[in-house]
């Protein structure tokens, strides 16, 4: 991937509104235990915001207090992997909570519901799909969840395992090698350092890049 703005703009129909000037951005991450945000995720916020030339903001889920709102429009971005409760509840009350506040702001599906990033991921995780390749991912339980996974599956090529699994089978499958599906490092990503080379989803340059064209991309 080039840049995200060159050959296929990636926000058609947000570039067709009138949404006037360029728009602040809050990027909605999990965070480790106490509000401790990644370097990973700090130093995307921190190019994002050099590339735009506006304010980007991380709401951290972990953290005790948000951010303030900016004065100037701006987007809502969940920089959430999957569909559980973060995405269908955490991310609509910060949105009706920067809304209560005076806030302008508009919100974007979360990321892992946007089809160009996972042909990001599937690209960068090419050289790794290697025979008893699996993508692990963080546990969920919910029928909606059963039917993103299948469908996530049958694009990138590759079994899909929730974590809790992953040691059981492993055992049975020692050939096995774990692709971690995570943005940032987390307990997942060190419990699996030892099994395999393959990094947070952020570590990999193409997609840390892939990421910041897509983002810096909006109006």
């Amino acid at each position: 991937m080039t840049t995200a703005s060159s050959a296929i703009d990636p926000w058609p129909s947000l570039r067709n509104s009138d949404l006037g000037c360029q728009r602040a951005i809050r990027l909605v991450v999990h965070g480790r235990s106490g509000g401790v945000v990644p370097e990973s995720l700090i130093e995307l916020r921190k190019s994002l915001q050099q590339r735009r030339q506006s304010p980007v903001q991380l709401e951290v889920l972990t953290a005790d207090a948000p951010p303030v709102s900016p004065e100037q429009a701006s987007w809502l971005v969940p920089l959430l992997l999957w569909p559980g409760s973060h995405a269908r509840a955490d991310v609509p009350e910060i949105a009706s909570r920067m809304q209560r506040e005076g806030a302008d702001v508009s919100v974007l599906p979360f990321l892992g519901a946007w089809q160009c990033w996972w042909s990001l991921v599937a690209e960068a995780l090419k050289p790794f799909a290697v025979p008893g390749a699996v993508l692990v991912h963080h546990p969920l339980s919910s029928e909606e969840a059963d039917r993103f996974l299948l469908q996530l599956s049958e694009r990138m090529g590759l079994p899909l395992l929730s974590f809790d699994h992953w040691f059981d089978y492993q055992q049975s499958h020692p050939e096995s090698r774990p692709l971690m599906l995570a943005l940032a490092p987390n307990r997942m990503t060190e419990a699996l350092s030892e099994a395999g080379p393959v990094p947070p989803l952020l570590d990999h340059p193409l997609i840390r890049q892939g990421l910041i064209d897509l983002l810096a991309a909006l109006p």
